[in-house]
């Protein structure tokens, strides 16, 4: 087997396993258990989002000048050892570092996994199919978790920690997969490390395209990171009992694995600041309709936020991948990820403050209006770069 096609293979594997942490339909309920409230989860959340930030660079730089694969096997690595730390830990200090560590974990794989999968789809003379390979992993790993948010539902009630455990194996076997891919064949950065950062950042500036992919990033960044812990509140408000969590997150990962293996596909041709843009609208719909519509059956409109789950890493990804060459692929990809953890940082403490002030309802209609103000700039700017051009 070419080395190339066993790299698609693993990264189909790989990204199977990584994504296979089955706590998402518990998670908020654990983290009450351990004594937290809901600002105290979101400063949690800021102060992972800040060591993505501090990280992002640094370990996609890692990945364009040392090794993709060195970084995704230390990704699973670090994974469970934050894992660890929520299971064996009861204090909020310690849930700080564990998030700092998990915040590495993600920055590790951040960028490698998807710029590895694109040298080797252009090694192939297959590039195009990156959009289509990117759609079906991802819809494993929605079917995946899909079926892993019921059982996650059923071992919380049975013990809380299982599911923490599960997860902890999973990426673990997701670190000893990386261990079989092939380094690609690519022109590596012979600079520095600042110089490459330097130069890795003056694309940012300079190319149009990647900028305007760097704001859409910073709104969205808020908005679908935002959404996620948004759910259990929404459940809570409509008296949802904790016990159909499971089931419903198992729908929310069937409407994504549908939309990642059928819409990516689907919309492939279109140009990918239409489907962004559409997919910024697709949260202001999710926000304002069961803000309007309060009830257990406006959950469904939530289900909008899958189809951006879905849709958004294939489209942004295939769009990087194609203005920037090699030896600055990774960097530049984190540099994007990075702005999108930034606006998270910092607004997530005063989502969290609003959410135990003002409740549920208000904290959806405020971020309804942040997502239409961010799809008009984005809207405007986008025209504005193609009169310039």
């Amino acid at each position: 087997m070419n080395g190339y096609t066993k790299n698609i293979n693993n990264y189909l594997l790989y990204r199977l396993f990584l994504n296979l942490r089955i706590i998402g339909p518990i998670l908020i309920p654990f983290m009450l258990l351990k004594g937290l409230n809901y600002s105290e989860i979101m400063l949690l959340q800021s102060i992972f989002s800040i060591s993505v930030f501090l990280f992002e660079i640094p370990t996609g730089t890692l990945a364009d000048k040392l090794s993709r694969k060195v970084s995704l096997f230390l990704s699973g690595i670090f994974f469970a050892l934050g894992l660890i730390l929520y299971i064996v830990f009861k204090n909020f200090f310690v849930f700080a570092i564990a998030e700092i560590i998990f915040g590495i974990g993600i920055t590790l794989s951040s960028g490698a996994d998807t710029a590895l999968l694109y040298e080797s789809l252009n090694g192939l003379g297959r590039k195009k199919d990156f959009q289509k390979i990117e759609g079906i992993s991802n819809s494993y790993v929605f079917i995946s978790q899909a079926f892993g948010s019921i059982l996650s539902g059923f071992l919380y009630k049975y013990n809380p920690f299982l599911p923490f455990w599960i997860s902890v194996l999973n990426v673990i076997i997701a670190s000893i997969i990386a261990l079989g891919f092939i380094e690609t064949d690519r022109e590596k950065s012979e600079h520095k490390y600042i110089i490459h950062v330097f130069k890795s950042f003056n694309i940012v500036l300079k190319k149009p395209r990647i900028l305007w992919a760097i704001i859409y990033s910073l709104v969205m960044g808020l908005l679908f990171k935002t959404g996620f812990w948004l759910y259990q509140p929404y459940f809570s408000h409509v008296d949802i009992d904790i016990q159909y969590f499971g089931i419903i997150f198992f729908i929310f990962n069937i409407i994504a694995a549908i939309s990642s293996k059928y819409l990516v596909s689907l919309f492939s041709e279109i140009r990918p600041r239409k489907i962004l843009l559409s997919l910024i609208f697709l949260m202001f719909l999710s926000f304002i309709l069961p803000a309007i519509f309060v009830s257990k059956w406006a959950i469904f409109f939530l289900a909008l936020q899958q189809i951006v789950r879905a849709m958004d890493r294939p489209t942004m990804n295939f769009y990087i991948n194609h203005q920037v060459e090699d030896k600055y692929r990774a960097t530049v990809i984190s540099m994007v990820s990075l702005v999108a953890n930034l606006s998270f940082a910092l607004l997530s403490p005063l989502i969290g403050l609003l959410l135990d002030e003002k409740g549920t309802i208000t904290t959806y209609l405020t971020l309804s209006v942040m997502s239409i103000i961010g799809f008009f700039i984005l809207f405007n700017l986008r025209r504005k770069q193609k009169k310039l051009k």
